[in-house]
């Protein structure tokens, strides 16, 4: 009779490991138009002087051929001819726009930058290629973010060019109020079991346990499943959190809101 309890709250302590992720990591963001930052901000200035120093560059095929292809399948290749390189020195840009934040790719419009950082992940290089083709798409649009450019790159995600979530700031807020909610939920009922454990355990050893016992055994290993599969659920809840949050461009504002100080 211990041991059937034992062996499902070791599933339990592995759900609520997994449930604390959340606070643990974070997406990792990408960058958008360099048109969009301040002239007279570090970051935009780094960020063109890169962007001059690919100028007269060639572009790589195989990103090009990424490109061609991207562009016929989700845009009747009514997109420009553009050229488009790996740069590493997008590195140097992130932490100068916010703390822990990585420029994923930059565009002007006649070029594409993509930080060679996102090339083993194929999810994020899709999703960084199709906002920087977005940008190429609405590069006369006054606002790099705005509507069109949401809509145009919702609409991107809904025929399955990239794998994420476009969301409004007051969406992903909602969101995130929600899973903060849910993980202080699944974290009290933890607790709750692990009391209720104890106190089964210190029964059955006692020599004298109660006539149902074995019921109650029963009960709260089912307990236990309920709880870890509410945390596999949970777990589903925050992938597609993060994916919302890494669009339109991974700045949300509470990210903002710790940018990092320029001297």
């Amino acid at each position: 009779m211990r041991r059937s309890i034992l062996t499902v709250v070791l599933g339990l302590v592995v759900g609520v490991g997994v449930a604390m992720w959340l606070r643990r990591a974070a997406p990792t963001p990408v960058a958008g138009n360099a048109r969009e930052i301040a002239v007279t901000s570090e970051d935009q200035k780094r960020t063109f002087e890169i962007l001059g120093a690919n100028a007269n560059l060639p572009g790589d095929p195989e990103l090009a051929a990424a490109y061609n292809a991207i562009n016929a399948e989700y845009f009747d290749n009514r997109l420009p001819a553009v050229r488009l390189r790996w740069e590493s020195r997008l590195d140097e840009v992130g932490p100068m726009i916010a703390d822990n934040f990585r420029m994923g790719g930059v565009t002007d419009g006649q070029m594409i930058l993509l930080n060679p950082e996102i090339q083993e992940d194929t999810d994020e290089f899709r999703r960084v290629l199709c906002h920087e083709m977005v940008h190429v798409a609405v590069t006369s649009e006054r606002e790099p973010h705005g509507p069109i450019f949401q809509r145009y790159l919702k609409q991107l995600a809904d025929r399955g060019a990239f794998r994420g979530v476009v969301a409004s700031e007051e969406e992903k807020r909602q969101r995130r109020v929600a899973l903060d909610r849910k993980m202080a939920d699944l974290s009290a009922e933890a607790t709750t079991l692990a009391q209720v454990k104890s106190a089964l355990d210190a029964e059955g050893s006692s020599g004298a346990p109660g006539a149902d016992l074995a019921d109650r055994v029963n009960s709260y290993n089912g307990r236990v499943r309920r709880h870890n599969d509410a945390v596999v659920e949970f777990n589903r809840d925050i992938d597609e959190y993060n994916l919302m949050v890494t669009y339109p461009d991974g700045l949300d504002e509470e990210r903002l809101a710790r940018k990092t100080s320029i001297g």
